[in-house]
């Protein structure tokens, strides 16, 4: 993989010189350049020779992501990959909470207690590969040729092949980014309010975010939407922090601390550029119809984020073995017609969050749920018959969105989606009520009432 390519060339010649060495084609076959002497000779062989055309161009693929380490941009989010999946198209996420605890005395009496069976309590989450993209860009012999006269192939790299690894790896950045940002405004993750923090020191909000950084090293089921009890060591918990905000920690915070260390967070830091900065157009065209854009109102909240923390393996990014050896797979044609070269970088990959691992994010606003509807408010459904309720929970500071579902009538059942089950001897005429109720905030509920024909 070109990853692994250590490549410390800082002219035309000495690259030049690198890629014949690693080519066998080349290596067997062509003089290495001299330091000072023009490369155009070179240039000249390759070109007018096609199997020594092809090797130098296969080998430009290689190392195109190794070349581009010189100056490019470097995704801040590393941490998101988890690794590769070699077989299926699939990643089981499973999780064990706390076994269940008895008390002795009131087993004391039973002599066959010891054989019966206690169902561990395991949470399962499939992840699936969603993103199987390729980027594709051309090269023609005129502008190869090009290079080679003005000794300029760095530059011949950097426009061509190296823009397919640029490209995707800040698509890699923003599709991360959005969909922390969809988790942050779908209530699933633990929102927290910092109070007063118009008027609070950055050294008071940066206490307030390390007390529950702290918190979260104990095992707590606060921190995680399926109220697993986990706790994230601080080596595991990673701080996102707005650019703004960074700013006044490193020169209000960390630049007047005398013991530096213990004014630290001591978690990983990674920066971000504004949760309500997104690239739509990018994200819709990466995404199509799986991209919801966000309202003017969502932007404003997001606004308001210093930082969240997460752990770790929030993130399931996981790439799908093309080759042996990434998820990534460089191929390139060349069309004997147009003299071109059309190089193309596959990337299958899944791009998931966890339910299960801690996040918190911290914000001004007061969590709270204004209000639960459930829709459609009424319907008629034969015995026997299933229909469909969808709850709309509108809520400020990030609170929990989620609801569960209740009937008046024990006979009739609601899964945890929302889907209401009419047995067949269910009598006609029958009114039923179907109550959505807030997790956040039990007093806040939306009925519907479902009539039997």
């Amino acid at each position: 993989m070109a990853t692994k390519n250590v490549l410390k060339a800082q002219t035309s010649a000495e690259l030049l010189s690198y890629i014949i060495n690693v080519t066998p084609e080349l290596k067997d076959n062509i003089d290495l350049p001299v330091q000072g002497q023009s490369i155009a000779p070179i240039g000249k062989i390759i070109m007018n020779n096609q199997r020594y055309r092809n090797a130098f161009i296969n080998t430009v693929n290689l190392i195109g992501l190794t070349v581009i380490k010189r100056n490019a941009w470097d995704n801040p989010w590393n941490f998101t990959k988890r690794g590769t999946l070699r077989f299926g198209h699939q990643i089981r996420e499973i999780i064990n909470d706390l076994c269940n605890v008895y008390d002795y005395n009131e087993n004391f009496s039973d002599k066959e207690r010891f054989l019966k069976t206690v169902v561990p309590n395991v949470l399962n989450y499939m992840h699936e590969v969603n993103f199987q993209k390729f980027y594709q860009t051309t090269t023609s012999d005129a502008q190869m040729s090009m290079a080679f006269e003005n000794d300029d192939l760095f530059t011949f790299i950097e426009d061509a092949i190296s823009m397919l690894y640029e490209s995707l790896k800040y698509d890699t950045y923003i599709v991360d980014k959005y969909m922390l940002c969809r988790r942050i405004l779908d209530g699933t993750m633990t929102s927290i309010q910092i109070v007063d923090f118009a008027t609070k020191t950055t050294r008071e909000i940066v206490a307030d975010m390390k007390s529950i950084s702290n918190k979260m090293t104990f095992r707590s089921p606060n921190y995680n939407p399926a109220g697993i009890r986990r706790a994230t060591r601080f080596e595991d918990q990673i701080t996102i922090v707005n650019t703004d905000f960074d700013a006044k920690i490193t020169t209000e915070v960390l630049a007047t601390s005398y013991f530096k260390n213990e004014a630290e967070m001591k978690t990983q830091l990674a920066l971000i550029d504004g949760f309500a900065n997104h690239d739509v157009a990018r994200l819709t065209e990466l995404l199509g119809s799986a991209f919801v854009n966000f309202t003017t109102e969502e932007l404003t909240a997001l606004a308001k984020i210093p930082a969240v923390v997460i752990a770790r393996e929030w993130f399931m990014d996981y790439d799908f073995a093309l080759d042996t050896e990434s998820g990534e797979k460089q191929t390139e044609f060349y069309n004997p017609t147009t003299l071109e070269n059309n190089h193309f970088l596959h990337a299958w990959r899944v791009f998931s969050t966890s339910p299960f691992e801690n996040g918190v994010v911290f914000t001004s606003d007061t969590p709270s749920v204004t209000s639960v509807s459930v829709s459609p408010s009424t319907a008629t459904v034969s015995a026997g018959q299933s229909v469909q309720l969808n709850a709309s929970v509108v809520t400020t500071g990030f609170a929990n969105k989620a609801v569960t579902w209740s009937s008046n009538n024990e006979n009739v059942k609601v899964s945890s989606t929302g889907l209401v089950t009419v047995p067949s001897d269910v009598a006609s005429e029958t009114s039923i009520t179907i109550t959505a109720t807030s997790v956040y905030d039990n007093t806040k509920t939306g009925t519907a009432t479902i009539t039997v024909a």
